[in-house]
């Protein structure tokens, strides 16, 4: 079992690298941003031919030109590059917008890559999107913040003294 395990280990390091990715990996929540996802080929002698994108729920697509040679079907929450081809061990990015309307966190995008022997290989990529800032970021009611710490502070010391006067003896009655 240990001799299969350490097997096992040596061999899954060579794929780690075979996947898609998202570069930037972060975007600000409600803009517009422009994202790359690179894709390599992890199957030579075969080629990809078709990378699929559908997006989480709260994130639309928007069209950019495709890399050369290839083409780009764009809705709103699914994309398609085909008719190009990523050879050998070489790596494309496939450029499009994004409108990330959730709320901060990461967000996870499922991508297929099909190969010209008609295989597909599905991967996950992750966006985080960051908080909006500006006119667009959330309130932070901060008079709210500051009477509730000052409550709490209040309460902390009333808290104190009561455990002071009730808990000690005075010096003339030990």
């Amino acid at each position: 079992m240990a001799a299969l395990s350490a097997g096992a280990a040596l061999l899954v390091p060579g794929r780690a690298d075979a996947h898609v990715t998202i570069s930037p990996t972060y975007v600000d929540a409600d803009a517009t941003s422009t994202i790359t996802f690179e894709t390599p080929n992890e199957r030579p002698p075969h080629a990809t031919v078709s990378v699929a994108i559908d997006a989480p729920a709260g994130v639309a697509f928007s069209r950019l030109d495709p890399p050369p040679g290839w083409r780009v079907d764009v809705q709103t929450t699914h994309v398609r590059w085909s008719g190009g081809r990523i050879e050998g061990r070489r790596t494309l990015g496939f450029p499009i917008r994004v409108l990330a309307r959730t709320r901060a966190g990461n967000q996870t995008f499922r991508a297929v890559q099909r190969y010209d022997d008609g295989q597909e290989v599905r991967w996950p990529a992750t966006l985080s999107v960051l908080p909006a800032e500006g006119d667009e970021a959330p309130s932070q009611h901060l008079g709210r913040a500051l009477a509730a710490g000052a409550a709490g502070l209040l309460l902390l010391v009333g808290s104190f003294l009561v455990l002071r006067l009730l808990g000690r003896p005075k010096l003339q009655e030990r």
